[in-house]
């Protein structure tokens, strides 16, 4: 069957509308998927987006690099299941739902009723946008829709609480007070690595203050010779001056100096190395200075007296954690707001007082002002100091604040009752199983990912919120007694009750009696942190273990995931988290980071900062090809941060899309006209030197794209693709064009053999255009992505061959340079050029044709010879002259077989040449005839040039 002639004028989105069309009638996904053996599977885990707004070019490159290794898996074999998710819990949701209802905050959705809510929440959920699959369709995503799995669906719901109970019946999930960063807007604990996931940090302006601790030890008093007259005070340092209300302790670096300085009628105790800056220009004198060692345990009075009923026992303690380079050497410690503190109240059995609610305010035991948000109580508590004479300094300062990743409130650090996986137990197994994974970029390994795992604190898995899978644990009201429960029939065994979903507030209604005492066991009111749920996806998207087992256990580890580098501290380390700890493995084998695409803000792309444009239009304009193209050959597919570049995505449909659909009309121009069966071509055996170097070219593209593929390294195999398509196109099609005019099959052959090679190999790559051009070249299959992957014949590779190409390349290169720094068109013969490189005769043929000389000789430096002799010139007159002829027919659209008359006006000179040359002119240009028209109007044909080399022309098709 001959390839049809198309056209060299192409709009490609049009072009993919309808190949996307044809994939669609023709189930060619589906097909691609079934027709491979499910014995032989390769396993993707697809991390599920939130279900709140559209697409923006973050998620269109994670839904393209997700694509590209499946489809080449698959072409290699194996049977890639590809299922989307959608991620469905959690605050996302609520704070839309929230923004739906005007909801401020918690109360007001209890005001409205927690049913209400939830319902809100599923009903938001279930209206996703349409809008989803016309992106995934556009930019060429293959992937199942229609079976996605939901995080809110009762079987994966019940996947959750299976793996919440295995947890806990090993250990490894307990129940106590922890610090976390807290949302006194949302009212829940937030998890480190969501915030670090997308650097929710901004620098904010805040207050910080010196406090005065008065010394009320009788002992160092009297040892140091200090008086009652003239107090004594330890300075202390804080960022938070809300949390100095409940301060139980003092913390001192035993390693330091420390200073008595007399300023004044007071005294104060500060680090050595501090004194200068807390002091600045107060006059004052050192008393003594004293080793950290004997400043330990020295007593002092507390700002208030709010907690002297239960703790009286106020004094200094060491800590390493005390700094020399920032405040006063001696800090605060408050265990219930803030990381460290908390270790040293464990550590010294300190109280630690939580007298801040769920929304941020004070108790009522803080009476100065109770009920009032921390923040706001600042200027209170800093206005009684001052005029107790208790504060030292007041300052501002700019530091790095956490933030809401959802509702962008500043946080907390809190101490609360929460649950927590035990982290620490593990933590030798992850950093193991690690080691096993093959990370893209390879820095992430022992980078990023091992430092968050060597500091991972225990993972808070308890939300004080709503829209979740609730947490799977009942607690008696009159006793000790906890039941923890691992499956939908267990509860209902237990409770003898229907369980018909596992959201609250429904299964907040069954109770049942305690099998310890008369008391009732009511489920705990906490529900799941989401990226348990997210973490559960390999096996919860099956609902394994209850039913899939086989299909499960066949898909685990994953042969590859995807995402931004955002997860390697938030999905990636969850996944990893519950795998090591479940199934004593790691959770992916094979795993690429990709960048951060910055936003119109300089942030990360977000829905939820709505920083972007719309990529529709983009994708409308250029195509999905040339939008995957443009991402997975950019700095981000290596995991750096980048901005997007409407440019950028152009220049890949000039350079990369057009170069290669004007390879296709070229082939299909001339097989046409010879009347070319691609039939029998791959048992041709190449002679020409072109046909064998494209050919050895096209294979050795082969084997780097596979090799590159195989170790998951994308861009490196899509920037090979321009300089493939450059030699074919710019070397190997315009070095053979006088072959492919006369119908040459061996040409024909090699050219159609390449070509069919290429769209095999980058059919993953940009696979509308390549299945436009399998389709018409009369595949074989009914699709390019039903094809096997190109094998590669490594017997037409030869590297001698191609290295005397690329010097010969090398050699024309210089030498074209040449006569640009002379002024010499190309067109215009030389005598020779001189070359320093000893070469075969057919690559020396090669060089002279290029550079358009009359002989190459082997000397010293490359040189040209630049005279211009009178028969030189002339044959380069005439050589301008078709170059004209050939450019009009290229701008009318003229096909090569389309012949031609010329008409032209000259200079004597011209009229000589175009007189003595007139039969090989037409032959060159396909024209019947060559006329002088001295009386007709050329004004739209004019040539600039020297007066005596001067001609006009036109052409009429005959």
């Amino acid at each position: 069957m001959e390839p049809k002639e198309v056209s060299p004028n192409v709009n490609f989105p049009q072009l993919e509308e309808e190949i996307l069309k044809f994939w669609k009638e023709n189930h060619i996904f589906e097909k691609s998927v079934e027709s491979r053996s499910p014995d032989n599977p390769a396993s993707f885990y697809d991390g599920p987006p939130f279900v709140t707004g559209v697409p923006h070019y973050g998620h269109l490159l994670g839904s393209i690099a997700k694509d590209i290794i499946p489809r080449y898996l698959t072409m290699k074999g194996k049977r890639v299941r590809r299922v989307w998710g959608w991620d469905c819990h959690g605050l996302p949701i609520e704070n839309k739902v929230e923004q739906k209802l005007g909801l401020k905050n918690r109360r007001d959705i209890e005001k409205i009723g927690l049913l209400k809510f939830i319902e809100e929440c599923q009903k938001y959920v279930l209206e996703i946008s349409a809008e989803w699959n016309w992106y995934v369709d556009r930019v060429g995503r293959w992937v199942d829709l229609e079976h996605a799995y939901k995080t809110m669906d009762l079987t994966y719901m019940e996947s959750v609480i299976w793996a919440f109970k295995q947890l806990y019946d090993r250990g490894l999930i307990y129940k106590g007070l922890r610090i976390s960063l807290f949302c006194p807007r949302c009212s829940t604990p937030i998890s480190n690595f969501e915030i670090a996931m997308d650097n929710s940090y901004a620098n904010l302006e805040d207050t910080a203050v010196t406090l005065k601790f008065k010394v009320v030890d009788p002992e160092f008093i009297k040892k140091h010779g200090l008086s009652i007259s003239k107090p004594a005070y330890l300075l202390a340092w804080t960022t938070t001056p809300w949390s100095s209300v409940s301060v139980m302790g003092l913390a001192i670096n035993e390693n330091f100096v420390y200073q008595l300085v007399e300023a004044g009628d007071e005294i104060y105790l500060v680090a050595q190395k501090r004194v200068a800056e807390v002091l600045g220009s107060l006059e004052h004198r050192v008393l003594k200075e004293l080793s950290g060692k004997e400043i330990l345990g020295l007593r002092y009075k507390h700002l208030y007296d709010y907690y002297d009923q239960r703790f009286q026992d106020f004094k200094t303690w060491p800590a390493d954690y005390v700094s020399e380079t920032e405040g006063s050497g001696i800090v605060t410690i408050n265990g219930a707001f803030g990381d460290v503190d908390m270790d040293s109240a464990k550590k010294y059995h300190l109280p630690v007082i939580v007298n801040v609610d769920e929304e941020g305010h004070f108790t009522p035991e803080v009476s100065l002002a109770p009920g009032v948000y921390v923040k706001e109580a600042e200027k209170t508590l800093i206005a009684d100091w001052k005029a107790r004479n208790l504060l030292f300094k007041e300052e501002k300062i700019i530091h790095s604040y956490p933030l809401c990743y959802r509702c962008e409130t500043p946080l907390i650090y809190r101490a609360q009752d929460s649950w927590f996986i035990d982290i620490q137990k593990i933590k030798p197994q992850l950093l193991e199983k690690n080691q096993s994974i093959h990370w893209v970029p390879e820095h992430f390994k022992n980078g990023r990912f091992t430092q968050g795992l060597e500091t991972a604190p225990d993972w808070g898995i308890s939300r004080t919120r709503y829209w979740a899978t609730a947490m799977p644990v009942w607690e008696c009201d009159q006793c000790p007694n906890r039941e923890v429960f691992g499956s939908i029939r267990e509860i209902e065994q237990r409770s003898n009750q229907k369980v018909r979903d596992l959201h609250r507030p429904f299964i907040d209604e069954i109770i049942f009696t305690c099998s310890r005492c008369p008391g009732t066991m009511k489920r705990v009111k906490d529900v799941l942190d989401c990226w348990m749920e997210s973490g559960s996806m390999p096996f919860a998207s099956r609902h394994y273990p209850f039913e899939n087992k086989t299909e499960f256990e066949k898909s685990f580890p994953a042969d590859y995931i995807s995402e931004y580098t955002g997860q390697v501290r938030a999905w990636f380390y969850v996944l990893h988290a519950l795998s090591v700890a479940l199934f004593d493995s790691p959770s992916f084998q094979n795993v690429v980071v990709s960048g951060v695409i910055m936003g119109t803000d300089g942030r990360k792309m977000s829905k939820h900062f709505n920083n972007f444009p719309d990529p529709r239009a983009v994708i409308e304009k250029y195509g999905g090809d040339a939008l995957r193209l443009y991402l997975m050959g950019s700095p981000t597919m290596a995991g750096q941060d980048m901005n997007i570049s409407e440019e950028g995505i152009k220049e890949q449909l000039r350079s990369v899309l057009m170069t290669l659909w004007n390879c296709y009309h070229f082939f299909t121009t001339f097989a046409g006209l010879h009347g070319f069966d691609p039939a029998g071509s791959e048992r041709l055996t190449p002679t020409d030197v072109l046909d064998r170097w494209i050919l050895s070219r096209a294979n050795r593209f082969l084997k780097s794209f596979t090799a590159y593929l195989d170790d998951y390294h994308i861009p490196e195999a899509v920037r090979s693709l321009p300089e493939f398509l450059d030699d074919l196109s710019r070397w190997y099609i315009r070095r053979s064009r006088k072959r492919f005019r006369a119908g040459d099959l061996a040409a024909l052959s090699t050219l159609y053999r390449v070509l069919v090679l290429l769209i095999k190999t980058t059919a993953p790559l940009i696979p509308f255009v390549t299945e436009k051009i399998y389709r018409e070249l009369a595949g074989k299959k009914e699709s390019v992505h039903l094809e096997d992957w190109p094998e590669i014949q490594t017997d037409l590779i030869d590297e001698k061959l191609e290295e005397q190409m690329r010097i010969s390349q090398g050699l024309v290169a210089e030498a074209l340079a040449e006569r640009k720094k002379l002024g010499i068109k190309v067109r215009q013969p030389l005598s020779s050029l001189t070359i320093n490189q000893s070469l075969g005769a057919e690559f020396l043929e090669i060089i002279k044709e290029e550079v358009n000389v009359k002989e190459v000789l082997i000397g010293g430096k490359t040189a040209l010879n630049a005279e211009l002799t009178p028969q030189l010139r002339e044959e380069g007159l005439r050589r301008d002259f078709i170059r004209s002829v050939q450019a009009r027919r290229k701008k009318f659209g003229l096909r090569p077989q389309d012949e031609i008359t010329i008409f032209y006006q000259a200079s004597d000179a011209i009229q000589k040449v175009l007189r003595e040359n007139k039969e090989m002119i037409c032959r060159e240009v396909i024209a019947r005839d060559l006329v002088l028209r001295e009386e007709e109007d050329f004004a739209d044909e004019r040539e600039t040039a020297k007066k005596e080399e001067r001609f006009l022309l036109k052409i009429e098709k005959t």
